[in-house]
């Protein structure tokens, strides 16, 4: 009962004991009993009790009543993307002091923690939802399928920074989640995107399929253009697919990103789109968009390494700049990298900036000795793809075939 949600929760900020609080008025087993709403009680009772508090407990109880809607309107600002929105819904709800000690708490912390995730603090997402698993054993169904959402979220956040928490561990928690308790549906892109970190792109369209029919059914037209981006990364590779309509679908969704006013998102879309030129070797195009989208600031550090990298490496490819111009831009990554503790991009940085003086033995040891072991201890598979392929061809090329044979048996099915 809700009332005596609130007579604890005074109880407890004026530091009162139950029998203290009951002090001619009923016992402290009662008082307990009331607190717990195992007992029935008279109006008159919580009259007394709001008195002694120094409360009014009809205002009380209609500022908690309108807790459960303010954490619905708080999620759905969250998922819309709605910053401001959101930042206003998150300190009306520190202003109320019942929320993070009524039955509402669990729920209240957990859209803390995917507040915090959608602000880049990753820190104080993750403290949250180790006190959530330590201190919160009897989560509702909607609760326990909402800290799985917000662990995937954070796991895929700290995908390229992190060595112990990366996609696979995303995955799993995300397909603990039971549609029926929880509904919300915007989980199927954070799937889709779990999947394509792991290169399974039949598994990463499905999901970003489904992501895109419910945004678009909730006129989430930011999330909308993520979503139909995921799906364009994953039709890249098909050699049937119309190259022309896929660069219109990219264009498409970069005018939609300047109309919405999301400049983030049309930096991805750039980078995207330079992506696939330079998979098929148009270094020329690749590194205009890679361009384009360094021009524009990223949402993350993280995102302008990738940018960074992305631009680096296909001039290199390409011939496009000179390698004095390159080494200094590596060695910029590489510190940037350092700085924010990225291990994936330290190392990829050091590979780049191997190749660009033209240290091939040293690039060599350094993927067989540093690199992929580290690919492979986090999983990254886009990267145990590239640098284990490249591995191989060095080995067969330099007749080393014991090596070789070695590898292929190690990545059997990943190296093709």
């Amino acid at each position: 009962m809700l009332e005596g949600e609130i007579i604890k929760f005074y109880r407890e900020t004026s530091g009162l004991t139950q029998a203290q609080l009951g002090h001619g008025i009923c016992t402290a087993t009662h008082v307990s009993k009331i607190e717990r709403g195992k007992t029935a009680y008279s109006s008159d009772i919580i009259a007394l009790f709001s008195e002694r508090l120094g409360i009014d407990i009809q205002k009380e109880m209609e500022s908690l009543k309108g807790i459960d809607k303010q954490l619905q309107h708080w999620h759905t600002a969250i998922i819309m993307q709605r910053r401001n929105m959101a930042k206003k819904i998150k300190e009306d709800l520190e202003a109320s002091p019942l929320v993070g000690s009524s039955k509402y708490a669990a729920h209240y912390h957990l859209l803390k923690a995917r507040y915090y995730i959608l602000h880049q603090e990753g820190n104080k997402a993750n403290r949250i939802i180790k006190d959530i698993q330590k201190n919160h054993p009897d989560l509702t169904p909607y609760e326990r399928n909402l800290l799985h959402h917000i662990q995937g979220i954070y796991y895929l956040n700290n995908y390229n920074n992190s060595s112990s928490e990366h996609q696979q561990k995303a995955i799993q928690v995300l397909k603990e989640i039971n549609l029926n308790d929880y509904g919300n549906l915007e989980y199927y892109y954070h799937l889709a995107v779990a999947y394509h970190c792991i290169d399974s792109k039949v598994m990463a369209y499905r999901y970003a399929e489904k992501a895109l029919r419910y945004f678009k059914k909730t006129n989430n037209f930011l999330r909308a253009i993520n979503a139909e981006s995921l799906m364009l990364l994953q039709i890249g590779s098909d050699v049937y697919l119309d190259f022309k309509e896929m660069v219109e679908r990219y264009e498409n969704l970069i005018h939609d990103s300047e109309m919405l006013g999301a400049l983030d998102k049309k930096g991805l879309l750039l980078n995207n789109l330079g992506y696939e030129y330079k998979k098929r070797k148009e270094y020329a195009l690749a590194k205009k968009y890679f361009k384009q989208a360094l021009l524009i600031e990223a949402e993350t550090p993280i995102s302008y390494l990738k940018r960074l990298n992305n631009y680096v490496d296909t001039c290199l490819e390409g011939k496009l700049s000179r390698k004095t111009t390159l080494l200094k831009k590596a060695k910029e990554g590489c510190s940037l990298a350092k700085q924010l503790d990225s291990k994936l991009y330290v190392t990829l940085f050091k590979l780049l900036i191997y190749r660009i003086e033209n240290n091939m033995e040293q690039y060599y040891s350094f993927i067989e000795e540093m690199a992929l072991p580290q690919f492979q201890s986090s999983k990254h598979v886009l990267c145990i793809n590239r640098y284990g392929k490249e591995l191989y061809d060095y080995y067969v090329d330099s007749d080393q075939h014991l090596k070789a044979l070695q590898l292929s048996k190690l990545f059997m099915g990943t190296i093709s």
